[in-house]
């Protein structure tokens, strides 16, 4: 009778045990999910505040969060009145070297956000912000080299700025970068190389999602 009482239970004790490791794991989680989102909210609220405030950045990123209904209903009336709103002291940042309100601005001729397109403006605010060094900015630069938007097709100046962007710890641009050594697109294959840039893109990633436990994006 006891033994097969303790057979019963070594052969179930590897399911009671995914069952519960299940359970550990939707719980964990269910946790971080609340974390983030209450990080989010946080972050919204700021932004709000510091929109209303009259700082410019946060006044762009309100349009941003109005335009994409992130947490939000869609508003593009509302967002694009923010959008016109930052326009002025953006580009007051960015005369005195703000990179991040050169970019802003970058996105705002580029899509026609509170202004009209115009595509010498956004590639003028592109390239201050990549040569003010905004890994996200050189990314950018580099695939308007490769894909030829805003500027002429440029494969030397879309590996120099891919490069840039990647050693800046763009994620994207890592990735990408890794993607060309691969292939051998630009660069001589070497699979070694291309591992390299895709851990880091892997690493950065990770990096990322466990930082937005700690903090909200945008601080």
């Amino acid at each position: 009778m006891h033994t097969d009482w303790l057979n019963d239970f070594l052969e179930w004790a590897p399911i009671l045990l995914m069952i519960l490791v299940a359970g550990v794991f939707l719980a964990a989680l269910k946790w971080r999910s609340g974390r983030l989102k209450k990080s989010m909210e946080e972050w919204k609220r700021k932004m709000v505040r510091e929109a209303e405030a009259g700082h410019p950045s946060a006044q762009f990123q309100l349009g941003r969060i109005y335009q994409k209904g992130d947490g939000v209903e869609k508003d593009p009336a509302r967002a694009e009145e923010w959008f016109h709103k930052a326009l002025p002291g953006l580009k007051q940042e960015a005369e005195a070297g703000d990179r991040d309100a050169a970019f802003y601005l970058y996105d705002c001729f580029h899509q026609g956000l509170g202004v009209e397109k115009d595509d010498a403006e956004a590639l003028h605010w592109l390239q201050r912000a990549a040569a003010g060094g905004k890994p996200d900015a050189m990314f950018a630069l580099a695939l308007e080299y490769r894909e030829g938007g805003l500027v002429e097709k440029n494969e030397d100046l879309f590996m120099h700025w891919l490069r840039k962007a990647a050693q800046g710890d763009d994620k994207d641009a890592q990735y990408l970068l890794g993607a060309c050594y691969e292939h051998g697109n630009g660069v001589s294959r070497n699979l070694d190389l291309a591992q390299e840039w895709y851990d880091r893109a892997a690493e950065k990633k990770d990096s990322a999602e466990e930082d937005g436990l700690e903090r909200a994006p945008g601080k």
